[in-house]
């Protein structure tokens, strides 16, 4: 989604196991620990080809192995437990990266996680200046919905340069076609304030082209001072504190999980 999620779905958490026919109730040794909730599929094959990865006390390099469900999966010699599945909204402030690639003068945003919940990732991105609403939860599949498979709508207060017209708005309601981005529909345009040197723009889309918010305000020629994510389909940031992470409803958790994936 945009500079705001990036389409991360979490590569490699198909059901398959490397195209192997496998005894029954045995599964590839990647997803067996995929599903317990320690990695991606990708993480977890290149756990196992770097030998981190013990099976019934042997060493294991194919992660497309068949385990059985009884086995003893050990992974840096600690042992495989399934994970409670945990599902927060947070509050991302600005300067803080959700990836290790955001400059030296930003946070990581794992200083937030809390330190009793293991394997928790952030379902998407956002930029390191762009604040508001992410979503994390140790539940792959669940993260790769939440991050844009859906279709869900993202809205963001945007504040940018200068006074916006409401026949700009006019404009970015019908739909834009952009360079490097292509046709934007916005489900939703509203100005929120206007004054003489910046503006307020609310905005809800469901695409997931990159940087597509910035590069809408540029066609229209106003600079982006600031982007603040306020909604992902069912979940609202409401009046959660920046910096801080709220445990989902059962509701919530729901409506993102049970939701058919787009294309």
């Amino acid at each position: 989604m945009a500079e705001e999620t990036n389409n991360d779905r979490n590569n490699g958490n198909d059901d398959s196991d490397g195209g192997r026919p496998y005894p029954e109730g045995a599964r590839g040794l990647a997803r067996m620990i995929a599903k317990a909730g320690y990695a991606s599929r990708r993480q977890a094959e290149e756990m196992v080809r770097s030998g981190r990865v013990e099976v019934d006390r042997r060493r294991v390099l194919d992660p497309f192995m068949p385990v059985g469900p009884d086995a003893a999966i050990i992974i840096d010699g600690q042992p495989v437990v399934e994970i409670i599945r945990q599902y927060f909204a947070f509050h991302k402030p600005p300067a803080v990266a959700t990836s290790t690639h955001g400059g030296k003068r930003t946070r990581l945003i794992t200083e937030f996680f809390p330190n009793d919940v293991p394997s928790l990732r952030c379902a998407g991105r956002l930029d390191a200046s762009t604040t508001g609403l992410l979503l994390i939860s140790n539940d792959s599949s669940w993260n790769a919905n939440a991050a844009g498979g859906c279709g869900f709508e993202k809205e963001f207060l945007v504040t940018v340069s200068g006074s916006v017209a409401e026949a700009e708005i006019g404009v970015i309601a019908a739909g834009m076609t952009l360079p490097k981005v292509g046709t934007l529909h916005p489900t939703l345009a509203a100005l929120e304030a206007r004054e003489e040197k910046s503006s307020v723009v609310r905005l809800a889309l469901n695409e997931g082209k990159v940087r597509q918010v910035r590069h809408l305000f540029t066609a229209l020629r106003h600079d982006i001072l600031a982007i603040h994510r306020v909604r992902i389909g069912p979940v609202s940031l409401g009046e959660l504190a920046e910096g801080h992470l709220r445990p989902l409803s059962a509701i919530e958790i729901a409506a993102i999980r049970d939701a058919r994936r787009v294309g």
